[in-house]
């Protein structure tokens, strides 16, 4: 069965965000509030005007009600949504695929996602019961086993493969420095980058 594709059917007409770094001061309700208010006020259109809401998070909530009760939302359809990296990317989609199919006329996706603070270190999905003889690996883990990998399947050297992954950061944190909401708002060099400490594998903790 094909895809069919969307992009003369759904508009993006506004948008919010919130400031990526540390909010000690803010609870997860607090920042879907914020960046829902923000999203409102930019399309210029009222909460009630929106048809329904697909919220993504990994592990700051388990169902819709983690958006319907902070936004106080009544008669509205919230549908949570997850897919490890590409959790906000599937909210969007499927907010967007309703529009077109003529379901609703308007949709937001929203998402949210604040663990730093409570308890646990970093994105884990919960790992199902087993023996204790299993890895359970990080995302940053999990990443930096692609290089040797990758470096041993297509015979590039390690080192020049090492400064491409760096380039790429590089570019990124030009990007964030550009940014107001970035959380690094500065350019790094890739070699500074290769030059720092690595957390997993040769990947540092700026790339």
């Amino acid at each position: 069965m094909a895809s069919h594709g969307i992009k003369d059917q759904v508009a993006i007409i506004g948008m919010g965000c919130t400031q990526f770094r540390e909010h000690w001061d803010k609870g997860v309700d607090d920042l879907l509030i914020d960046s829902a208010t923000a999203a409102f006020a930019s399309a210029g259109v009222a909460k009630d005007d929106v048809d329904a809401f697909w919220l993504g998070t990994a592990s700051s909530g388990m169902s819709g009600l983690t958006l319907s009760q902070p936004l106080k939302l009544e008669g509205k359809p919230v549908t949570r949504v997850e897919n490890f990296c590409a959790t906000g990317s599937e909210a969007l989609r499927q907010a967007s695929y309703a529009v077109a199919s003529g379901a609703y006329d308007m949709a937001m996706a929203i998402g949210v996602e604040k663990i730093k603070d409570s308890g646990y270190q970093g994105l884990n999905a919960a790992p199902a019961p087993h023996d204790g003889t299993k890895r359970n690996l990080t995302a940053a883990a999990m990443y930096s086993l692609v290089l040797p990998a990758y470096s041993a399947r297509y015979g590039v050297d390690e080192d020049e493969l090492r400064m491409v992954v760096a380039k790429i950061a590089e570019k990124n944190h030009r990007n964030g420095a550009l940014n107001p909401l970035a959380q690094f708002r500065r350019e790094m060099p890739a070699e500074k980058i290769c030059e720092m400490a690595a957390v997993a594998g040769r990947l540092s903790v700026f790339d």
